[in-house]
């Protein structure tokens, strides 16, 4: 996962690949993106432009299910916001082969993301049904 992160902060493509197993799939759901397969990563991965970045905050990883989640922010280093999410990974043979990612745009510092102060609560006791 942190090869991954450093590989798409360098705008490395092959480096970012040798990560997924050749029929990898790649989604976001419920329908915003899926990729599958080596062709369709390097596509995808190669559009990334300079000052991208990748961070995972928190990592876990059940080896005796070859499932792992990782905390991340994505982004552009000059844009004020950036996406922060989750990502969960099945590993086969060494190599990621499922990449489900859920992730909110928001202020590009993870930091601010995650305060709890100065923030108006879309939903919170007060007008919850």
């Amino acid at each position: 996962m942190e090869e991954v992160a450093r590989a798409w902060s360098q705008q490395d493509t092959e480096s970012a690949l040798r990560c997924f197993a050749g029929d990898a799939v790649y989604f976001e759901p419920p329908d915003i993106q899926f990729y599958k397969g080596q062709d369709q990563l390097r596509a995808y991965f190669a559009a990334l432009t300079p000052d991208t970045f990748m961070v995972f905050h928190n990592l876990w990883f059940d080896e005796s299910k070859q499932v792992g989640a990782g905390e991340f922010s994505f982004g552009v280093k000059a844009k004020s916001t950036a996406d922060h999410g989750v990502v969960i990974a099945e590993i086969r043979d060494g190599k990621i082969a499922s990449w489900r990612e859920y992730q909110r745009k928001g202020p590009s510092p993870f930091e601010e993301f995650v305060r709890l102060d100065g923030k108006r609560w879309q939903w919170h006791i007060g007008n919850y049904p």
